[in-house]
């Protein structure tokens, strides 16, 4: 399943003045200076950040402390799933991304954490209820980009399991 079709473009600015940067899905037309605020797709911005050219806004980082608060906060209450911002996976790892190897892997460590957490509730909170959560905009409005359309894909086959289970169609 790709999820690259639902993300949004995220802000950077450019590091560096450039001549020109074409890399088929988007380019930036000569001059661009440094300072310069773009919007790229997640994965064109992931090539700018490698190659020095941008970087993510600072208020648009995601730190290492904000992914281990939120890994406590869904700790703290083991049955509710917090709300995340829709883009927050997004941002981190593009947040990740111009760092160095140890800190990337410790980092990337405390991103899979969280996010297999948040996936523990979500799967049992689907298992619950299977029409009827995916259908909850309360508990979709919680959800990143990412885990909504895993839920919108699953949630049918949940039921379907279920319904064969007890034998009702």
């Amino acid at each position: 399943m790709g999820f690259s079709y639902l993300m949004p473009s995220v802000r950077a600015v450019l590091t560096r003045d450039v001549d020109g940067v074409d890399l088929g899905i988007i380019s930036i037309a000569p001059p661009a200076k440094a300072g310069s605020v773009i919007n790229a797709p997640p994965n064109v911005l992931e090539v700018l950040i490698k190659r020095g050219v941008a970087s993510l806004l600072d208020e648009d980082r995601v730190g290492s402390e904000e992914i281990l608060k939120r890994v406590w906060l869904e700790n703290r209450a083991p049955s509710e799933l917090r709300e995340l911002p829709r883009d927050f996976y997004i941002r981190a790892r593009l947040s990740m991304v111009s760092g160095d190897q140890k800190s990337v892997r410790i980092y990337a460590q405390q991103l899979r954490e969280l996010a297999q957490l948040r996936l523990r509730k979500i799967l049992t909170l689907i298992a619950v209820n299977p029409p009827g959560i995916a259908d909850s905009r309360d508990f979709l409005d919680k959800l990143t980009i990412e885990e909504e359309e895993l839920v919108k894909s699953i949630a049918p086959l949940i039921k379907e399991f279920l319904n064969a289970v007890v034998g009702l169609q």
